[in-house]
């Protein structure tokens, strides 16, 4: 048998490589350019924060190239690869900051409206050494109830809408935003710790289903206007966004402010709390902050878990 026939790929083959290298470009679009989808029926919504995820397709497309072989099949992979790692790799690498100077700790949990989960989160976050804490989807009565259990440790309190907010330190000026909707579910604070005078923003957006977050859409983008013109040297904001990092509609958001950095390896999902955390809906957000990490804590009976984030007030 000649050289040239031992060589010769099969159709199977060809079509294996060709295979290969139309989804390893699909998959490098996807990635870079997921969110120029069109929204139609939830596709943009489901690209949008399901981006991270996408990576698996890289090991299984590997996996396909072990078996078909050739250079090119290797080579190819290589795109998407570079792309995930580009747009994700930072975020999926642990924050290592400094010990803080100024340190602060806020926490975030949305209780899902579950009988006596607020009361369970909220001491779960307590002992965790929260400074200021901030629970959503409060039901009837949850928020009073909370009050009173943190009476002692958390004597500053607001609630508006489905959301409290319980601090070791004094409120000195609260706001209902009812964001677009009517009627409010979030809320702006300026908080005087031991140091510093920072201004909260106590978030829970409205839920967001494939054919169906146009209110939530609405808060978002209200929201990153009223941040655009606050002019305060140093803000949080945290809650349920009920939105990924990579979702479109929460750039007006992230245009102003950054994600807090997980502590350890991985995104730091929220989202459901049991068996698998797949999406990051809850988080903790700043500006004139750059020191920092968040944890996520399974706490209560909820099906969100809790972040919980230690920032550096000292920092600028």
């Amino acid at each position: 048998m000649s050289n040239a026939a031992q060589h010769r790929l099969t159709v199977g083959q060809l079509a294996g490589r060709l295979l290969i290298v139309l989804l390893s470009l699909a998959l490098t679009v996807v990635l870079v350019a997921h969110r120029s989808f069109p929204e139609r029926g939830g596709l943009g919504l489901f690209f949008d924060n399901l981006a991270p995820w996408l990576g698996l397709g890289i090991p299984v497309l590997l996996l396909l190239a072990l078996l078909i072989r050739g250079r090119i099949s290797f080579l190819i992979l290589l795109l998407p690869a570079i792309a995930w790692a580009w747009i994700f790799g930072a975020a999926f690498l642990p924050a290592n900051p400094p010990e803080p100077v100024s340190k602060f700790t806020v926490a975030t949990q949305n209780v899902h409206e579950h009988e006596g989960a607020a009361v369970s989160s909220a001491q779960g976050l307590a002992a965790e050494g929260a400074d200021l804490i901030s629970l959503q989807e409060l039901g009837e009565g949850q928020a009073e109830q909370v009050g009173q259990l943190l009476a002692a440790s958390h004597p500053y309190q607001f609630s508006v809408g489905t959301v409290g907010v319980y601090s070791k330190h004094p409120i000195l000026d609260k706001q209902p935003l009812d964001l677009g909707l009517g009627w409010s579910r979030a809320a702006k604070l300026r908080i005087q710790t031991d140091t510093e005078e920072v201004t909260v923003y106590a978030v829970h957006a409205a839920s967001a289903r494939p054919l169906e977050h146009g209110e939530r859409d609405l808060m978002l983008r209200n929201l990153g206007q009223i941040m655009d013109m606050d002019q305060s040297s140093k803000i949080i904001a945290l809650g349920d966004f009920n939105a990924t990092s990579t979702d479109r509609h929460f750039s007006p958001i992230t245009d102003q402010l950054d994600e807090v950095p997980h502590e350890s390896w991985g995104f730091g999902m929220t989202w459901p709390n049991r068996p698998l955390a797949v999406l990051r809906i809850d988080h903790v957000l700043v500006r004139g902050l750059d020191t920092g990490s968040a944890s996520t804590l399974s706490i209560g009976n909820s099906d969100h878990r809790a972040v919980l984030a230690t920032l550096d007030l000292a920092s600028k």
